[in-house]
C-alpha cells in the first residue's frame, strides 16, 4: 500500500506541474482575446461546467471503473493544453479553457479517490499532508519555469509545455495505475446524495471551511496577477518569482498541521489559519510600492494562513467519509468551482462600486475572519 501510495504522490506532481504553469497565466491570456472586465464570466462558464462534470463523474467512475476513467479524461485534459498553445481563434480558445476547467477538477477528483483507497483514518491527516506537500512543490517549481519560459516565449509555449507534462502523467498512469483496488461502491441516487451531504453537519462544516479557503484561490488567482502586472508594473519574470516564494510553505505546512491534526485534531489549527491569512491579506490593500521583496513577503505570509487551512480541511472531510463514498468527494470538490462561479460574479460588483483593484484585498481578508468562527464550532465529539 506504502508504494502504491507513493505512485500517487508522484502522479499528484506531475499533474499538478501543468495546473500550475498555466494558472497565474489563465486571466492574463484570456484578457488578450476579451476585456478584462470580462475575465471572470469565462471562469464562472468554466466552473459550472464543473459543477455538472462533478455530479456526473461518480456515476462514470463506478460504470467504467477509475483507471479508465483517469485515463480517459487525463488524455482529453492534455489535449486542451495542446489546443490552447495552438488555436489563435478567441471562440476555440474561450471553449476550450471551459473543457479544460472541467477536466482538470475530475482528474483531480480521480487521484483523490485512488489515495481515500489507499488510506486509513488514522494517518489520513500525515497522507494528505504528504500529498499536497509534492503537488505544492509542483506548484513552485511551476513558478520558476514559467518566469524561465516567459523571458524569450510567448505565454503559448507555456501550455506547450503543460502539454508535455500531461503526456508523462498519461505514461505513468498507463503503466503504474492499472492494478490499482477499486472499492465497491455504494449506490445511491446522483439527488440523494447531495441531501445527504448537506444534512451531515461535519461535511457540511467542511464544505464551507473549504469554500473559504477556494474562493481565496479564486480572487488570488485571477486578480494578483492582473493587479502587479498591470498595475505596479512588474514583469513576468518579477511576478513568477514573488509567485514561487509566495507558494514555499505550501512544502511543508500540510504534512506538519496533517500529523499534527491527527494527534490534536483540527480546530486550532483551521482557527489558526484563517486569522493569518485574514489579517495578512487586509495588509495587502495598503501596499503600492513595486517592491519584489514586500510583495512576496506579504504574499508569503498569507499563504502560510492558507495551507495551514489546505491540508487541515481534507483531513477533516476525509475523516468523515468512507472510500467507496466517492459521490460525496465530488460534492466536496465541488467547492472550487462554485468559488468560480460566485467569486467573479461578487467582484465584478465590487469593481463596479471601487475606485481600484486593490480593494480586493480588502473585502477578501474581511471575508476570511468568518472562517475563524466556522472553525471555532467544531467540537471535540466531530473528530
Amino acid at each position: 500500500m506504502i508504494q502504491e501510495r507513493k505512485i500517487i504522490y508522484l502522479e499528484g506532481f506531475l499533474f499538478s506541474i501543468p495546473i500550475a504553469l498555466a494558472s497565474y497565466i489563465n486571466s492574463s491570456f484570456i484578457s488578450s482575446f476579451i476585456s478584462e472586465k470580462f475575465v471572470g464570466i469565462i471562469y464562472v462558464l468554466g466552473s459550472i461546467s464543473s459543477i455538472l462534470a462533478l455530479l456526473l463523474a461518480p456515476k462514470l467512475f463506478k460504470k467504467i471503473g477509475g483507471y479508465k476513467f483517469l485515463i480517459l479524461i487525463a488524455t482529453l485534459d492534455a489535449f486542451s493544453f495542446l489546443t490552447l498553445a495552438l488555436t489563435k481563434n478567441a471562440l476555440g480558445i474561450i471553449a476550450v479553457f471551459i473543457l479544460a476547467f472541467s477536466l482538470n477538477a475530475l482528474v483531480f477528483f480521480s487521484l483523490d479517490e485512488f489515495l481515500k483507497i489507499l488510506s486509513e483514518n488514522s494517518v489520513t491527516g500525515k497522507v494528505r499532508g504528504i500529498y499536497l506537500m509534492v503537488c505544492n512543490l509542483a506548484w513552485i517549481l511551476a513558478q520558476l519555469i514559467s518566469g524561465t519560459i516567459l523571458e524569450d516565449f510567448s505565454l503559448r509555449v507555456v501550455y506547450f509545455t503543460s502539454f508535455l507534462v500531461m503526456i508523462l502523467f498519461l505514461i505513468i498512469s498507463i503503466l503504474k495505475l492499472k492494478n490499482l483496488p477499486e472499492p465497491k461502491y455504494d449506490k445511491i441516487n446522483s439527488f440523494k446524495y447531495v441531501n445527504k451531504f448537506f444534512q451531515n453537519k461535519n461535511l457540511f462544516r467542511a464544505y464551507g471551511i473549504n469554500f473559504l479557503l477556494q474562493f481565496f484561490y479564486c480572487w488570488m488567482v485571477i486578480y494578483t496577477p492582473i493587479y502587479l502586472h498591470a498595475h505596479l508594473g512588474f514583469n513576468w519574470k518579477e511576478i513568477f518569482l514573488i509567485f514561487a516564494l509566495m507558494l514555499s510553505p505550501f512544502i511543508f505546512i500540510p504534512f506538519y498541521v496533517g500529523e499534527i491534526a491527527d494527534k490534536i485534531g483540527e480546530r486550532k489549527i483551521l482557527m489558526l489559519g484563517f486569522t493569518i491569512a485574514s489579517f495578512t491579506t487586509l495588509s495587502l490593500f495598503f501596499i503600492h510600492q513595486h517592491s519584489i521583496w514586500l510583495w512576496a513577503l506579504l504574499l508569503f505570509a498569507t499563504r502560510i494562513g492558507a495551507s495551514s487551512i489546505d491540508g487541515t480541511s481534507d483531513t477533516y472531510f476525509f475523516k468523515h467519509i468512507k472510500c467507496e463514498n466517492e459521490e460525496l468527494v465530488g460534492i466536496y470538490r465541488s467547492a472550487s468551482p462554485v468559488s468560480y462561479i460566485l467569486g467573479p460574479i461578487v467582484a465584478f460588483i465590487i469593481l463596479s462600486l471601487v475606485p481600484s483593484l486593490n480593494y480586493i484585498f480588502l473585502i477578501l481578508g474581511a471575508i476570511m475572519l468568518y472562517g475563524i468562527y466556522l472553525s471555532s464550532t467544531i467540537r471535540k465529539s466531530d473528530i
